[in-house]
């Protein structure tokens, strides 16, 4: 068997297919242990946690004993404009982001959103509606405001601090100036000091206490922006590529930078093989190994665990094939030719948890160098690549 070479030609097309369907599977809640400082008038810090588990079911504030993630958040405002910093996790594992608004509002949901998407993938980007405070969460202290720090409530006032309490009023017909006579039994009382400030109320039974805010963060230079990496492994199937099908799979590594779009860069290797074919005169097995890239974008979600969109990809390896012995063949040959190709590809994601994802991807594939395999002796074609190619794969991958 021996490869011919055919004219460079790139085709162009755009067929979008696959689908996948997922259920969405519960994860653990992860608990946030919260440090916030803001500035006079910003929301409080169980605001904060507030619009962080408005917008995602798997989060709540940690016991104070308890293994929780890392939260820092710091607001300030300088020159009329509001900035927010927030720190995810701590040490190797932190990441920290920067976000300005025109109200600390607007900055406290931005950064609410921020960690509500670390916690979970598939938390809602929509604003949540206003939710009350419950009795029993107390706005924390440290961040500005009338709580313990001075005000009306236990400072003194007229009870128990001198006043009429304990003076006798002139009786009924005295005459004005008229001196009342002492009152019967023991003297008045001494003025009672004022009670002490009210303690903060302890926290419901089973109920977490809320975070504390105003602690300082960590001094040492901030990590960079965050990113979400995955690590999986992917099965694939192409036509057109050989007389047979290539089915196999390998290892990927995949990007997901924070751009609002869900973007992603995946890249991957991969072994494929047809096994032994029938040819005519005798028989083939054909072999590819490639390196791909491929970028996508999330651009639909019609729920929460589940989003849609196009892909662009790029694949080069090696595409080898191989004679047979069969009733005429008796002598065998093998070619390895160069293969590249591009693609334009559609997408189905599913998350199944926080951290796990599986995907399925198809569609059009042009080969940038058309090949042909044939048989010398007796001369007969046994494949030549068309212009267009097939591709699906099923990928799966955890999030780092």
């Amino acid at each position: 068997m021996r490869a011919v070479v055919h004219p460079r030609w790139l085709a162009v097309a755009a067929v979008l297919a696959g689908a996948l369907v997922g259920a969405e599977a519960r994860a653990q809640v992860q608990p946030l242990r919260i440090a916030y400082e803001a500035h006079e008038g910003c929301p409080g810090a169980a605001a904060f946690l507030r619009e962080v588990i408005a917008r995602t079911d798997l989060a709540r504030a940690a016991a104070p004993d308890e293994a929780a993630l890392d939260v820092r958040v710091r607001i300030t405002r300088s020159a009329g404009a509001t900035r927010g910093r927030i720190t995810l996790g701590r040490e190797d594992d932190a990441r920290a982001r920067e976000v300005g608004g025109a109200t600390c509002a607007d900055v406290v949901a931005a950064l609410a959103l921020i960690t509500a998407l670390r916690v979970d993938p598939t938390a809602s980007i929509e604003p949540p509606a206003a939710a009350p405070r419950s009795p029993e969460e107390p706005e924390p202290t440290g961040v500005g405001g009338p709580t313990g720090v001075g005000g009306p409530t236990g400072v003194g006032g007229p009870t128990g601090v001198g006043g009429p309490t304990g003076v006798a009023a002139p009786g009924a017909g005295e005459a004005p100036g008229a001196a009342s006579p002492p009152p019967a039994g023991p003297p008045p009382a001494a003025p009672v000091a004022p009670p002490p400030p009210l303690a903060r109320p302890a926290p419901a039974p089973g109920r977490p206490s809320p975070p504390a805010a105003g602690l300082s963060g960590s001094s040492r230079q901030p990590p960079p922006a965050e990113r979400r990496w995955a690590l999986g492994i992917q099965v694939s199937a192409a036509s057109g590529v050989a007389p047979g099908a290539l089915a196999g799979g390998g290892p990927f590594v995949e990007l997901r930078p924070e751009l609002g779009i869900g973007a992603s860069l995946r890249v991957a290797a991969e072994l494929a093989s047809t096994g032994a074919l029938d040819a005519g005169p005798g028989g083939a097995r054909f072999a590819r190994g490639i390196g791909r890239v491929d970028a996508c974008a999330d651009l639909v979600r019609p729920a929460r665990w589940l989003s849609l969109g196009p892909c662009v990809g790029a694949e080069g390896g090696f595409l080898h094939g191989a004679g047979l012995v069969g009733e005429v063949i008796a002598e065998t040959k093998s070619a390895t030719v160069p293969w590249a190709s591009l693609g334009l590809l559609a997408r189905v994601t599913a998350s199944l948890g926080a951290r796990v994802r599986v995907d399925a991807q198809g569609g059009p594939q042009f080969p940038l160098v058309r090949r042909s395999f044939v048989f010398e002796s007796p001369a007969q074609l046994i494949h030549e690549v068309p212009a267009v190619t097939w591709r699906l794969h099923l990928g799966a991958g955890f999030s780092l």
